[in-house]
This record gives C-alpha cells, sequence and structure tokens, in this order.
C-alpha cells in the first residue's frame, strides 16, 4: 500500500494541506481525498456538493498537483484543525 504525504492544497478557497488517492471499488477507480483546514473556523461542512479541490493528486505509480470537483462527505473537529473526507465527482 503506498504511503501518502499531506501536502499544501485549498478545498473552496480554504487554505490547508491534504491530498487525493485512487481506491478499487466494483464499478471501476474511484478517487477520495482528505483535507485538513489550517483555519479552525473554516466554514467547511457535508453541505458542500460541489467545490473545487487544488493540491496534489496521487495515482498508482505517480503524483502530481491538480485540480478536481469534490463533493465533501464527513467533517470532523480534530486537533490540527477541521478535517474533511471528499470524494471526487
Amino acid at each position: 500500500m503506498a504511503i501518502y504525504e499531506l501536502q499544501d492544497a485549498k478545498l473552496a478557497g480554504i487554505d490547508g494541506q491534504g491530498y487525493v488517492f485512487p481506491i478499487d471499488t466494483f464499478e471501476g477507480k474511484q478517487y477520495r481525498g482528505v483535507f485538513f483546514a489550517h483555519d479552525e473556523e473554516a466554514d467547511i461542512s457535508t453541505d458542500i456538493q460541489e467545490a473545487t479541490y487544488e493540491g496534489i493528486i496521487y495515482h498508482k505509480t505517480t503524483s502530481g498537483a491538480g485540480d478536481a470537483t469534490v463533493s465533501v462527505t464527513n467533517v470532523v473537529d480534530t486537533a490540527v484543525g477541521k478535517r474533511a473526507d471528499f470524494t471526487v465527482l
């Protein structure tokens, strides 16, 4: 299994760190991601149905900077700020 590293990213214009990674499903390859907002007061919620993610995108053998349209599926308060899990649309 690959080891993914948090890198500088933006989600819906909010600065933070995160990444997008591939997963294999019965429907084929899909992409999911995680994002940690630097600002604990960031306005991230599961109400975000379409937002732009800008940052590192991992593929099976390569990675690089890019952007994607995503939908936030879960938001959790952590010690380092808000964590948002999302799926790439």
